[in-house]
């Protein structure tokens, strides 16, 4: 079968009948996800509850649930770390050149020196504000959204408790998955096993403890005093310090912003290799992250309906928007033209902040990205979108 493109006789593509349509120009203007999740109802599942118990009965003998690490994720987990900090150093640079600006009432953001005017605040008060949003300066966290979780000496230990809550150190997630992965960082100690553990009538027999027990060399590793996580504590590699903010011209500046979204790339694809190993929850009410094959007991959530639960979390299994969030914005054609309308939000494309940001920098787009963005959709002006078909 065969079928003529719009505007062009001349052109034909093939379409089997079976399979789906890969071409680009059939992929345009695809949903954009600017609307922000119902609280209301809890996330959907990734698998099913037979499925996940399978899966997880299946590799129960195979590291890392029998307490070894996965020898070829560790470069992986050491790439994604260095990408990580390789990302956040390129932000802090672009941030100095591009303005980012937040709702003060709403998780809302946007990348441009001027507020779009889109009525999609639900914060407090909107109606009085007609939906508006009230926009601030913005910083690197509005970007990329601190995750935090809590950090496992044993990641095979019994499930953290509510009680003792503030006597373990938190940790960004992502960073938090590196370390069980195999990165060494000295301030957050991990306990490493050379024998795999068995687990009889319910319980975890280590024959690591049994080895140093005999021969005399039990050590406990202390952790220090909870405190809040610095970034100036892992290893940086790869900041940039060939190129200095004040002397960043235009091509240093694509140059900057392409090494910056090439780093969230790898960061994205190696957590999500890593992931599919290393077990990571999240709660199906909040936003609530646990890295580790056992949720946390705490009462701390804060979603729909908790005094139901006691404050519990609702762990399911996480996705990498979950774990690394992408934070959608709506993308500006043009950063100098007049703040977006409400009355035209329909022709707009988004794309991550992330993305948007280093696009306005200067970096090529992303070909995963374009057909969100609507790059091939011309806006309107207000006086035309009565005439629009």
């Amino acid at each position: 079968m065969h079928r003529s493109m719009p505007g062009n006789p001349a052109t034909y593509v093939h379409v089997s009948p079976v399979t789906s349509i890969s071409n680009s120009y059939f992929n345009q203007n695809v949903p954009v996800p600017m609307e922000l999740p119902n609280r209301k109802k809890k996330k959907p599942f990734l698998t099913t509850y037979k499925e996940f118990t399978r899966k997880k009965a299946k590799s129960d003998s195979e590291p890392p649930s029998n307490g070894l690490l996965v020898p070829e994720l560790v470069p992986v987990a050491l790439d994604t770390l260095n990408a990580r900090a390789t990302l956040l150093t390129g932000l802090h640079k672009l941030l100095k050149v591009i303005s980012i600006k937040k709702c003060r009432f709403c998780p809302a953001i946007h990348v441009g020196p001027i507020g779009h005017q889109i009525a999609s605040c639900l914060g407090p008060h909107n109606g009085v504000r007609h939906g508006r949003h009230d926009w601030t300066n913005g910083s690197i966290q509005d970007v990329v959204p601190p995750i935090n979780t809590f950090h496992l000496f044993d990641r095979l230990a019994k499930p953290i408790m509510h009680e003792n809550r503030w006597n373990i150190p938190r940790v960004p997630a992502i960073v938090e998955l590196c370390i069980q992965a195999g990165v060494d960082i000295p301030l957050y100690p991990t306990k490493r096993r050379t024998e795999p553990v068995v687990v009889i009538d319910n319980e975890i027999v280590d024959f690591d403890a049994k080895e140093k027990h005999k021969s005399g060399n039990v050590g406990k590793c202390k952790i220090i005093k909870p405190t809040k996580f610095n970034e100036k504590h892992l290893y940086l590699k790869g900041s940039f310090d060939d190129l200095e903010v004040c002397a960043l011209d235009a091509k240093n500046l694509a140059v900057l912003a392409e090494k910056t979204m090439q780093a969230w790339f790898l960061m994205r694809d190696g957590a999500k290799k890593l992931m599919s190993k290393y077990m990571v929850y999240v709660c199906g009410y909040c936003q609530q992250v646990h890295v580790g094959p056992k949720g946390a007991k705490t009462s701390e959530c804060k979603g729909y309906k908790n005094y139901q639960r006691s404050g519990r979390h609702g762990w399911q299994e996480a996705t990498i928007d979950d774990l690394i969030p992408p934070g959608y914005v709506w993308h500006v054609q043009d950063c100098r033209g007049p703040p977006l309308p409400t009355e035209l939000r329909v022709f707009f494309g988004a794309a991550p902040a992330v993305i948007e940001l280093c696009v306005q920098a200067g970096a090529a787009i992303p070909e995963d990205y374009k057909a969100m963005m609507r790059l091939d959709v011309v806006v309107p002006d207000l006086s035309e979108l009565n005439k629009v078909v």
